[in-house]
């Protein structure tokens, strides 16, 4: 597994720059060097860079990298559902995912990175390996794709981020970062297990609103914007300056947004 201090700092780095931006990257590389030689090289570039620029420039390269390039958005499902309904429901789930663990939303989308890391580091082991498989892992090849040949430092950090996710839940390697021995929730983090043959296919079972699949309660509204955090995504993606749709948590009858991605990750 990767430990809740790897995940943080790599959450850290995928928000908005500021006086963490730092720190984050030196403790990332700390934690890799040792054990992820390659990635940790990625940190060191972009330490570099840190050191070498302005915090305004830092910010400019960000916004450059994510805000203005819908082929390096920083929503998960963007990169899974595009602008299908199943989006909205991703939403609503990830939303739930952040309440049932008790972390804070941030002024993002609930399917941005940062919140889904956060939802990682606290999930047990075997749920994680499954959302990870299913929905994390193709959005972050998806970025890191986009990324290639451009002369952008935030490669590094995604190149670091998907090193980081093969190596645990595509390899089955555990990586170690000094972070306590056990989850919030008491059960013993184990050291080195193969999650991947674990559990190898997504939860189908996962579910889609405030009750659960099939259930009568209503779930949460979720408000849809194309032109998240006032970037230039939305008119790029067709959707014109802002677009916004209510989507309610929907019934059984509904595919689950969850298994959804896990079919498109098995298509070549």
């Amino acid at each position: 597994m990767a430990g809740p201090k790897t995940l943080r700092s790599l959450s850290r780095l995928l928000s908005y720059p500021d006086d963490q931006t730092v720190e984050a990257a030196e403790l990332l590389y700390i934690i890799l060097q040792g054990e992820l030689p390659e990635a940790a090289q990625n940190m060191s570039d972009f330490g570099a860079f840190l050191e070498q620029h302005e915090p305004w420039q830092v910010e400019e390269a960000f916004t450059g990298t994510f805000d203005v390039n819908p082929a390096c958005a920083l929503e998960v499902g963007w990169h899974l559902f595009g602008e299908e309904y199943a989006r909205g429901l991703f939403l609503v789930r990830m939303r739930e995912e952040l309440r049932k663990y008790g972390l804070e939303e941030s002024a993002e989308l609930p399917d941005h990175i940062s919140h889904v890391l956060a939802v990682v580091g606290c999930m047990p082991d075997d749920e994680a390996s499954r959302f990870v498989t299913a929905c994390v892992l193709p959005a972050v090849k998806k970025m890191h794709a986009a990324l290639q040949g451009k002369d952008s430092p935030y490669g590094n950090v995604v190149s670091c981020l998907a090193l980081i996710l093969n190596h645990v839940w595509g390899e089955g390697e555990s990586l170690t970062d000094g972070s306590e021995s056990e989850h919030p929730d008491g059960n013993a983090i184990p050291d080195g297990v193969d999650l991947l043959h674990a559990f190898p296919v997504a939860d189908v079972n996962f579910g889609c609103g405030g009750g659960g699949c099939g259930s009568s309660q209503p779930g949460d509204l979720v408000q849809l914007s194309g032109n998240v955090g006032g970037s230039e995504k939305g008119s790029e993606k067709g959707s014109g300056t802002v677009v916004q749709s209510t989507l309610r948590a929907v019934p059984a009858t509904v595919p689950d947004p969850f298994f959804e991605a896990q079919q498109r990750s098995d298509q070549p």
